[in-house]
């Protein structure tokens, strides 16, 4: 089960790392745009590494996007309510807790 829950947690990673990363191209290139899409790369190389079983990707995925969360919720709400911000947030509550379980599990 652990397996199936990581491959979703990579996979949810990637697609949200290409959204990040396509902000670029919709939004002025303002700073928090380029953060965002900056947080897409570091989110593609954990997706990779969530599907290859790699242990240090259970802790990145569990810090990294609760970082990103809150800097998405920061976001939506002081400089630029958007639709990617949402979304961002939504897979990030669903990343971050199947991160922690896979850690409390080993």
């Amino acid at each position: 089960m652990m397996q199936r829950l990581r491959q979703i947690a990579g996979i949810l990673m990637i697609i949200s790392s290409v959204t990040h990363v396509v902000q670029l191209q919709i939004y002025p290139r303002e700073h928090h745009v380029i953060g965002a899409a900056g947080f897409g790369i570091i989110y593609l190389i954990i997706g990779i590494f969530l599907l290859r079983r790699n242990r240090l990707a259970l802790w990145f995925g569990a810090i990294l996007p609760s970082i990103g969360g809150i800097l998405g919720i920061y976001r939506f709400f002081f400089l630029h309510p958007n639709p990617f911000s949402i979304f961002h947030v939504g897979i990030d509550l669903v990343v971050v807790p199947i991160c922690i379980y896979g850690l409390i599990r080993k």
